[in-house]
């Protein structure tokens, strides 16, 4: 019996916290609970960390503060 994998989609929503406004960003690494490094519109990349207490991945760029669920799941 094969078991099955965990599969996560290849792009994540980020938003940015002080104006609300979401881009969608392509993931280019992920490790579930602990980080995403990916670009924003293939010009910058963004890294965002995984904060427990928020259950959220957040990070900055140009002084913007961001945050992500993270990719889809789909088993």
């Amino acid at each position: 019996m094969a078991g099955r994998r965990t599969r996560f989609e290849d792009t994540c929503e980020v938003t940015g916290n002080k104006n609300d406004t979401a881009v969608v960003a392509e993931i280019m690494t992920f490790r579930e609970k602990d980080v995403i490094i990916a670009t924003i519109n293939r010009t910058a990349e963004v890294t965002l960390r995984w904060q427990e207490s928020a259950e959220l991945y957040v990070g900055s760029l140009a002084n913007m503060e961001l945050r992500s669920s993270g990719p889809k799941v789909h088993s």
